[in-house]
């Protein structure tokens, strides 16, 4: 009887750890994945060669976040999802052939 326990036991230890390493690395391949999904699209996006052309001159964060009307908060998470898409793209790059 305490054989049956310990080979269930060791069963549902190994599926634990399978499903555990299955869920890391399903994470890992999410946060690869920086990209605002297809059908999410920001209005600032269609702004962002001006936008960087702004920051390049030294006009500050509020300036720009009123001159496209949106918060402030709403810039700095575009500008910080920006960014991680450039280092994302630099880190991995895609050879297109």
């Amino acid at each position: 009887m305490a054989m049956v326990f310990a080979l269930v036991t060791e069963i549902e230890r190994d599926l634990i750890s399978k499903i555990t390493k299955e869920t890391l690395q399903t994470k890992k391949l999410v946060e690869l994945n920086l990209e605002a999904p297809k059908y999410w699209k920001s209005k600032l996006d269609k702004y962002k060669v001006e936008i960087e052309a702004l920051l390049k001159n030294g006009s500050t964060k509020k300036l720009i976040a009123k001159r496209y009307n949106t918060s402030e908060s709403n810039l700095f998470n575009w500008l910080e999802k920006s960014i991680k898409q450039i280092r994302f793209r630099h880190k991995y790059p895609t050879s297109k052939t």
